[in-house]
């Protein structure tokens, strides 16, 4: 059976370790190990059940290991997993055995090391970059694309062809209509309705969706 890291043991790695512990898989392909995080503090105070036994910027990669990256802003999700992914890390996906009311359909690509949560609805022909996140309950309509490091909250609707690019991040409750880009870096805010395409790195908020800065 392989070890499993966390990387980061913040809030967000606080709350992956608890959906660790219902992945059916734990338990027979793979047992939590504990966390990696710079910050030897940060449980300090906090009986969670598991302690930071290293740290990811110097961790060396074994083959009895497997690791979930849960850092919750994209791009600090990148510094921390590339360079364990760079040793020839394997990243596992997390799931949730209570998403009875979930549904993946047929033909959805998952990359390396993704997280969704309950009640997650993907339809047939979604592409999901590496090291995604999906919260609860939001629907992915066909043909959505999300991409590399995106961060899709809670509750968001996404129409059929919509593209969300890499590191962007999508706050609860937000719709984006069918065949809107959201670019590369690029935030919506929480509830926007975004009806036109999203230029990389800019902040759109309100309903519709206007950029903010």
């Amino acid at each position: 059976m392989k070890k499993a890291y966390i990387i980061g043991a913040g809030g967000w790695g606080r709350e992956v370790l608890v959906q660790m512990r219902d992945d059916p898989d734990c338990g027979k392909a793979w047992e939590i190990a504990g966390f990696l995080d710079t910050r030897p503090h940060m449980l300090d105070g906090i009986n969670c059940g598991a302690q930071i036994v290293g740290n990811p910027l110097t961790h060396i990669p074994q083959d009895d290991e497997v690791f979930v990256c849960a850092i919750g802003l994209p791009r600090g999700r990148e510094q921390y997993a590339r360079p364990l992914l760079e040793q020839g890390a394997q990243f596992i996906h997390i799931r949730t055995p209570y998403n009875t009311d979930g549904y993946i359909s047929v033909r959805v690509h998952l990359g390396t090391g993704c997280f969704w949560a309950a009640r997650v609805q993907i339809s047939p022909d979604v592409h999901i970059g590496d090291f995604a996140n999906i919260h609860s309950a939001t629907i992915l309509s066909h043909d959505v694309r999300i991409g590399n490091y995106a961060q899709i909250g809670a509750m968001v609707f996404i129409g059929g062809g919509a593209q969300i690019g890499d590191h962007a991040i999508v706050y609860p409750n937000a719709t984006i209509t069918p065949g809107i880009k959201v670019g590369e870096g690029a935030t919506v805010g929480a509830g926007a309705v975004v009806v036109k395409d999203v230029p990389p790195g800019v902040t759109v908020f309100g309903n519709p969706a206007k950029v903010i800065f």
